[in-house]
């Protein structure tokens, strides 16, 4: 490991401190051929546990594989199971992909995956998408075949086997008080050293199942500020910079060694209001703040051309989004008329927003709401900082008001993850700590439907019925913009980065 120190000051000049074993550049030859490095908005802070969005950070690295593999578009593919079906109404076989080692030697058989998966049942706080509450056992048929039993009959289960928090690790990464990753994955990359919550290094995995992947090595440096990123590519110290600010996007545009890459997402910017607050566990006040704010400034000043206003939880076009959904138009002295009907007094609030540095625009977005809430009198302050820094107050409901930007289809390739985590009672990432029985119960029977056409038919009266009630203000539907600087063979998603795909070379 080397002992040059990394802050985030020094990021800017890491290659020459000596993480890549040498100083290469940015696109440069390494020893044993090509490398790449790759800056990623959100570093790991959770020890790799997996339950945690560390799983995401592992897949995004090349090295953690899941059984089942999410494609562009919520479509599944094999991956280390190269079947599944669903023989009882509670009993799921998978059948896994022959040939396979862990990148420590050991074979990916009934056993190891068992293992991994039974590790992700028992600890502390499972993620939602693999947890207690869903699946009641995992057990090892024979050498290549695993079963996997539920609490209820789950339609969803191949789903949550793509998730990265079911990732599949070598017995070897659970020895230990934390998740070890180095050379327990099976990932076309391997880590090799490590800076934590700052950078790590990887090497191609030569064994790996998918084929010899194309890049010699990678480092991935984990920086918040998205200028940063941006200026990493220009300056040629990275070659892929990861949700990168759209003033960024405007200024490398002129600078024809760089492309950016946009993609559309099943991703939606909003304002939390905490019901855990008197102020906000009123519906009239929600409305108001609701109308008090105008989407369609937001997405024009912040994010031009790079963003729709939102019409609710979902954007437009989805499957799952209520037909004839709409933006709320902005009418602020519908907003104090509310105000007055809750007999709250717009100038006695005096509201704190958080707005944490990794979410794309989030400084300019939150002074922009400052100024549309000062409108109507209500008085904010700007709280700002890295995400880890703020989720525990997020979590608690210690907070007014906070900025999100949300990926409806990161957890699972289908919205019932989300919903169920975000707007379920008990949900596990319920930030605006909202409970309603009637949402409950239709997430609940969501989740029961195998039916594709009757389940988004619910998911749309449950996005209709948060839009209503101004659970949150759903502000815009994002779109992700990415920097490339002499690497081929990159598509946004929001689980793969680094691939064995990945090449040097203009696309």
């Amino acid at each position: 490991m080397t002992t040059c120190a990394l802050t985030a000051a020094t990021l800017t000049v890491l290659a020459g401190c000596g993480m890549s074993g040498g100083g290469t550049a940015a696109g440069g030859g390494a020893a044993n051929g090509e490398s790449i490095v790759i800056d990623e908005p959100f570093a790991p802070a959770a020890n790799w546990a997996l339950e945690t969005f560390d799983a995401f950070a592992l897949t995004k690295a090349g090295c953690l594989e899941t059984l089942v593999k999410s494609e562009n578009g919520g479509t599944l593919a094999p991956m280390l199971a190269t079947s599944w079906t669903r023989v009882k109404p509670t009993v799921w076989k998978l059948e896994l992909r022959q040939g396979v080692t862990f990148q420590d030697g050991t074979p990916l058989d009934a056993k190891a995956v068992t293992g991994a998966l039974q590790h992700a049942l028992k600890v502390k706080t499972p993620a939602a998408a693999f947890s207690p509450d869903v699946v009641s056992g995992v057990k090892a048929v024979d050498s290549s075949t695993v079963e996997v039993t539920t609490v209820k009959p789950d339609v969803l289960l191949p789903q949550r086997l793509a998730s990265p928090n079911a990732g599949i690790l070598a017995p070897k990464a659970y020895s230990g008080a934390a998740i070890d990753p180095k050379g327990t994955c099976t990932g076309p990359f391997e880590i090799t050293k490590e800076v934590p919550q700052q950078a790590i290094e990887l090497k191609r995995n030569d064994s790996y199942w998918g084929g010899r992947p194309r890049l010699a090595s990678a480092e991935v440096r984990f920086i918040a500020d998205g200028g940063k990123r941006a200026t990493q590519v220009r300056t040629g110290e990275a070659n892929i910079a990861r949700k990168i600010p759209v003033t960024s996007v405007q200024e490398l545009k002129g600078d024809a060694t760089i492309r950016t890459q946009s993609s559309e997402l099943p991703r939606t910017t909003q304002l939390i209001l905490n019901h855990k607050k008197a102020l906000f566990a009123n519906a009239k006040v929600r409305q108001a703040f609701q109308a008090a704010i105008d989407t369609k400034a937001i997405s024009d000043a912040v994010y031009p051309g790079a963003s729709r206003q939102a019409v609710g939880p979902f954007a437009p076009g989805d499957p799952w989004t209520p037909k004839g959904a709409a933006p709320v138009k902005a009418d602020p002295a519908k907003a104090k008329s509310l105000l007055a009907e809750a007999g709250v007094d717009p100038s006695s609030l005096k509201l704190t927003l958080l707005a944490y540095n990794e979410g794309s625009g989030f400084a300019d977005l939150a002074s922009v709401l400052q100024e549309q809430l000062k409108a109507i009198g209500v008085k904010v302050s700007i709280r700002s900082g890295e995400y880890a820094s703020m989720e525990p107050d997020m979590l608690s409901g210690d907070f007014d008001m906070a900025l999100l930007s949300r990926n409806y289809l990161a957890d699972l390739p289908d919205p019932y993850g989300f919903l169920s985590q975000d707007y379920s009672c008990k949900g596990s990432f319920n930030l605006a700590h909202y409970c309603d029985a009637t949402v409950d119960s239709l997430i609940k029977k969501a989740g029961a439907t195998a039916g594709t056409e009757a389940r988004y038919a619910l998911y749309a009266d449950i996005a209709a019925r948060l839009q209503s009630q101004a659970v949150r203000v759903f502000l815009v539907h994002e779109t992700e913009s990415v920097a490339l600087a002499g690497v081929k063979g990159y598509q946004i998603h929001p689980y793969y980065t680094l691939t064995a795909d990945l090449s040097l070379g203009s696309q």
